[in-house]
């Protein structure tokens, strides 16, 4: 087995393994599973001194899964649901074909 083989292995069985932070999610219409994070609350208290309130304006989500899992990646711009909630990408990074997704909800 050689290492990307063993990192495919390692992000679907140790990643995103339901027993441990995964848990199964509706990604753009295919149920899989993913790793959810709300980081508007870590953002805006690591901003620092800096006047700024970007939760008064959204929310972002940051979604891990695996690139396999989806029927297409994401691209800057493009609409994203989450377990039925419309969101906008923001960026979406591929690292070994693990999707690190941020997204934005500009609701309020």
């Amino acid at each position: 087995m050689d290492f990307k083989e063993i990192i495919a292995q390692d992000n679907a069985n140790i990643f995103l393994n339901l027993g441990e932070f995964a848990e199964l999610h509706n990604l753009n219409g295919v149920e899989c599973q993913a790793i959810l994070q709300d980081v508007s609350v870590a953002e805006t208290l690591s901003i620092g001194n800096e006047p700024s309130y970007p939760v008064l304006y959204g929310s972002r989500l940051q979604v891990n899964c695996l690139k396999s899992d989806l029927l297409e990646v994401p691209v800057y711009g493009q609409k994203f649901r989450v377990d039925g909630k419309l969101y906008l990408v923001e960026n979406c990074s591929d690292d070994m074909e693990m999707l690190t997704i941020l997204l934005v909800d500009n609701s309020r």
